[in-house]
């Protein structure tokens, strides 16, 4: 009879315990029955070389595991928000129905959610507010120099704006969860504000006003945490070969983006990002500028680090779709819609190529898009007979871990016409590298761009494809689009965990339950009437 009156008592806490209970049973068995599987493979070659290559993890990152996979599966595009956009109102909806039935009216509960929902506002407001203030920084830089400021100058604000914003939240926060037990913090006017609360049933436009910022606050709230995850260096995943690569032998990316254009680590922090999983060096690609590049490679000169940085950038025709690595140039070229007065030269994609083979640099084409071509042939918005004509010297045969359906058909046609197959990372977070290229130098101490290309048009090197999670679930494109990626991204990466990451699961997850039953308790506990009673007299 306790154990059912507990249960009817305490009927939220019973919920959340059973979930609990089964989610930890779940991890267990996962923990028991999965062999984390990484699979290396190599698109230019065709084959699986995982005997190759090894993924390991280092302590450190089992500490933070979840933390680290949220961010890896939520990624940066944020399309995920069209599931938030959707289904809130239904959560809210029957929760609103609910409570207009009964449920969830003590007082005990209105005196809590005021504080969820005063903390739910003043985010709105703070978070608003620092998007505001970078829409109208980057609306004025984009009228004044279009695309050209978008490419390099955005990211850096909308960082700086959203962790001023959540370090302010969990001031708050803290501030107010203090509050809740020592009422005396709370200022006067703020008492009135709470008793007023307590008492009064708002009207019909106090409501709707409520669930605006509601839905608003709770959005830019997960948006913004996004953002910190995605921009936060974990420490990723190290590559070792497990045949030591001798003096001639180099791992490297060819494709990468920092904060100075739309990547979300720093160079230094792209730098150690990339010693730690053991490259042995990068070109730093940013869109239509090389500052990133050369700030890297002072800071690895600075710091005398074992790292090989190169000069490259991400020309970026966004009208056109169209993006091409350059390397080996010290100047800074841009496509026409980025043409600004007094700014880099701006040339269409045919002068572009022209111009960097004839000063003596290489040029390549990035994740292209394969579809047929209406005048003819494949490719748009111009086909690979074209580039080939225009003469560059080879495509990307491996993105983002990315190397089948249209990229098969660019590698044939690479080799077929002897262009070279090369391959790039593209990442812009701090996600674990998903691709690289292993190059062997006929001169490794000549670590130049000429040398490098033309090793590379011999198409003797290896271009790797990463395969964190090999995929057990596979929704349909249209799901993912709306942002289902999410579960399908989650559920394939339970499915591959190991021992440890199952471990580190269980010990967030039994931190968790503990903060949240020792909460229910104190929560529990509360004795509102003398709290409303210390409030009346502070009032006074």
């Amino acid at each position: 009879m306790k154990i059912r009156s507990f249960i009817k008592n305490n009927k939220f806490f019973t919920i959340f315990s059973f979930a609990f209970f089964i989610w930890f049973v779940f991890l267990i068995i996962l923990s028991i029955i999965n062999d984390r599987t990484v699979i290396f493979y190599d698109a230019l070659g065709q084959v699986d070389v995982s005997s190759e290559y090894s993924s390991n993890y280092p302590l450190l990152r089992y500490f933070i595991e979840p933390l680290y996979v949220i961010g890896y599966i939520l990624e940066y595009e944020f399309t995920w928000m069209f599931l938030f956009l959707m289904f809130y109102p239904i959560v809210r909806g029957i929760y609103l129905y609910l409570k207009k039935k009964g449920r969830f009216n003590s007082d005990k509960y209105k005196f809590i959610t005021h504080y969820i929902t005063d903390i739910i506002s003043f985010s709105f407001k703070i978070l608003s507010l620092a998007i505001l203030i970078v829409g109208i920084y980057i609306l004025i830089g984009f009228s004044l120099q279009g695309y050209f400021f978008i490419s390099r100058y955005f990211m850096v604000p909308i960082q700086l704006a959203i962790r001023i914003g959540m370090v302010l939240i969990a001031i708050k926060m803290v501030y107010s969860i203090i509050q809740l037990f020592y009422p005396k913090l709370r200022p006067k006017s703020t008492i009135k504000f709470l008793n007023r609360k307590l008492r009064n049933i708002p009207d019909k436009a106090r409501r709707i006003n409520r669930e605006i910022v509601l839905y608003v606050g709770i959005g830019t709230l997960l948006l913004s945490s996004n953002i910190l995850l995605i921009s936060t260096p974990f420490p990723p995943h190290e590559i070792e070969s497990i045949v030591p690569l001798e003096d001639d032998e180099f791992l490297l990316d060819f494709h990468v983006h920092t904060t100075y254009s739309d990547g979300w680590l720093t160079v230094e922090e792209r730098i150690k990002w990339y010693i730690k999983q053991g490259i042995s060096g990068a070109v730093f690609t940013d869109h239509d500028n090389l500052r990133g590049a050369k700030l890297a490679q002072r800071y690895v000169d600075d710091n005398g680090l074992d790292f090989k940085v190169l000069i490259g950038e991400e020309w970026t025709d966004n009208a056109n779709d169209l993006h091409m690595n350059y390397y080996g140039i010290l100047e800074e070229i841009v496509p026409l819609q980025s043409y600004t007065p007094g700014g880099p030269i701006a040339m269409n994609a045919s002068d572009t190529i022209t111009y960097v083979k004839a000063n003596g640099g290489y040029i390549t084409v990035n994740h292209y898009n394969y579809d047929p071509n209406p005048s003819g042939g494949y490719g748009v918005p111009y086909t690979l007979d074209q580039f080939r004509d225009w003469g560059v010297d080879g495509f990307e045969i491996v993105n983002g871990g990315s190397y089948g359906g249209k990229y098969q058909q660019i590698r044939d046609y690479c080799l077929s016409h002897n262009l070279t197959c090369m391959g790039g990372s593209d990442i812009h977070t701090n996600e674990d590298i998903n691709t690289f290229i292993k190059l062997k130098l006929v001169d490794p101490t000549n670590f130049t761009i000429p040398n490098i290309f033309e090793t590379l048009k011999n198409n003797t090197h290896q271009v790797i494809a990463i395969n964190l999670n090999p995929e057990i679930i596979d929704f349909p494109g249209e799901l993912n689009d709306m942002g289902f990626y999410v579960l399908e991204s989650y559920f394939n990466y339970l499915f591959n965990l190991d021992t440890f990451q199952a471990l580190s699961w269980m010990i967030w997850s039994g931190l968790i339950y503990i903060i949240f039953c020792f909460s229910y308790r104190k929560l529990k506990n509360v004795d509102l009437k003398q709290i409303k009673d210390k409030l009346a007299n502070l009032k006074k």
